[in-house]
């Protein structure tokens, strides 16, 4: 299939500013030599470590910030900032409360050459494609958790972009919520053929969802495996959780992703030199 994301060498630094501890500034190595390429229609998620830069990299594939060095390159062009052909849904809902549902999945379509009556239709055929029919009128406080996060959806949704980034939009959910928000995911991804990169913490989220996993090192992150999920029967009605090839995978998963919380851990002892490098604390 061909590449509908490509990152080409991609790294990106920050600052550390001075401290009691750290008396100079010092460079801090977020990403280093990230090469992925993600197909069109794909959906991949992207497992790490904490502080493995998950967020910073969908931060760069969504033009929130740009690489310090490499390329992140979207059908071929690079990015040059946010652009409507990606939608990014984060953890925290960010809705607004003094619009209604469906007030808050038109308010993306404010910008683009709509008519109020044409911005309102796609507003509830998106709405109706996360289950949210009937609620187009409920305020924010009058929703639980969950379906604000479907709000969140549908108004990335809304305008239609060829790529969906998704910061773990479900980790603050119930367990019973964030899977059958998984299980809506899904039913939007094929639906919609939108391509989809999903942020996690959850190794069993990362199998479940996911067509490839992407597996980061601790810091700086870099590519430490590309994982190919192969399960069938995922548009339900089986139980794929006690499946044995995906208590495999996630097995699989536990082990990379271990040996680099361990390796993040024998390091902690050692800080940031002004120079970059990690010296003993």
């Amino acid at each position: 299939m061909t590449a509908k994301i490509s990152l080409r060498g991609v790294g990106k630094q920050f600052v550390v500013r001075p401290s009691r501890d750290q008396t100079h500034a010092a460079v801090l190595d977020a990403l280093r030599d990230i090469d992925l390429d993600i197909a069109a229609g794909e959906l991949l998620t992207l497992l790490g470590p904490s502080g493995s830069g998950k967020t910073t990299l969908l931060d760069l594939l969504g033009g929130l910030s740009t690489p310090s060095s490499g390329q992140v390159l979207l059908d071929g062009s690079p990015t040059t900032g946010p652009g409507l052909d990606r939608g990014i849904v984060f953890q925290q809902y960010a809705l607004f409360p003094w619009r209604t549902a469906l007030a808050n999945v038109t308010f993306g379509l404010e910008q683009q050459n709509l008519s109020r009556a044409a911005r309102d239709l796609r507003a509830r055929e998106y709405l109706e494609l996360v289950g949210l029919a009937g609620f187009e009128d409920r305020y924010p406080h009058e929703l639980s958790g969950g379906m604000k996060q479907r709000v969140a959806i549908a108004r990335s949704l809304a305008y239609e972009p060829d790529v969906l980034l998704m910061d773990e939009p479900f980790a603050a959910l119930d367990a019973q919520t964030r899977e059958q928000l998984q299980d809506e995911l899904l039913r939007i991804w094929r639906t919609t053929g939108a391509t989809v990169v999903f942020i996690t913490h959850s190794i069993e989220e990362a199998v479940y969802l996911g067509q490839r996993v992407a597996v980061l090192t601790s810091r700086p992150g870099r590519i430490k495996e590309v994982v190919d999920i192969d399960l069938p029967g995922r548009e339900g009605g089986t139980d794929l959780r006690s499946d044995p090839a995906f208590v495999a995978y996630r097995h699989r998963l536990w082990q990379l992703l271990h040996e680099e919380i361990a390796r993040a851990r024998d390091a902690g002892h050692r800080r940031i030199q002004p120079d970059g490098t990690e010296g003993a604390a």
